[in-house]
């Protein structure tokens, strides 16, 4: 938790999430220095968040699994936790039931057990679902690799589904001349891959789900 509180290392992140990067590419992007950033990923590295792989002369660094951590905060407790998948959710929501249903008419100390075995029932859901979001994106970027073969086309969609959904931010993440993504978006939009719409005055792009993102 110490790690995430520095706001150099949550924008690192970040962008990690788009996509795997180099130092001077993050340096580049974040407006940080080199040295900073290798410093920032090493504790990373270190601390199990990222990892790196060499790729030619540049070492790039990515995510390659989901934390989820839980923060309670209230004038009784401060809790941080890290959330673990539970596995089964018909099983959480089956014991979920069970627990509510017992502790009608218990004494405060049963009452409290419950109820703190709950609120673990609600962070497993909640850790489950975002499992399952990024199985999704995997299977949309497996769907797009299948049936898309021109590269820049593909990195559009992909910074799409991860919530890149103007041409400036695409552009800014990947480095590719707006105009150049402007053009892509055009065209995948006469395709029906994407969609425009418009939000306060801002033009926004989204996969459409009827098309190569669909099974």
């Amino acid at each position: 938790m110490e790690l995430l509180a520095n706001e150099g290392r949550r924008r690192i992140l970040e962008l990690l999430t788009k996509k795997p990067c180099y130092i001077s590419e993050i340096s580049y992007s974040l407006r940080m220095a080199p040295k900073v950033v290798l410093e920032h990923l090493e504790k990373l590295e270190r601390a199990g968040i990222v990892r790196s792989y060499e790729d030619g002369r540049r070492r790039y660094y990515y995510i390659d699994r989901t934390i989820s951590i839980s923060i309670t905060l209230s004038p009784h407790r401060f809790k941080i936790e890290s959330v673990e998948r539970s596995g089964d959710m018909s099983e959480v929501f089956r014991d979920l039931r069970e627990m509510f249903e017992q502790s009608i008419n218990q004494n405060s100390r049963d009452l409290f057990e419950k109820l703190s075995k709950m609120e673990k029932a609600f962070r497993d859901i909640q850790r489950d679902i975002s499992d399952r979001i990024d199985e999704l994106i995997d299977r949309m970027i497996l769907k797009i690799d299948e049936t898309l073969t021109e590269d820049l086309e593909k990195i559009v969609l992909y910074g799409l589904i991860k919530g890149l959904d103007t041409p400036e931010k695409i552009s800014r993440i990947f480095g590719i001349p707006h105009e150049e993504v402007i053009a892509v978006l055009n065209s995948l939009e006469k395709r029906g891959l994407v969609a425009r719409m418009e939000d306060d005055g801002v033009i926004r792009f989204i996969p459409t789900f009827g098309g190569v993102v669909n099974e």
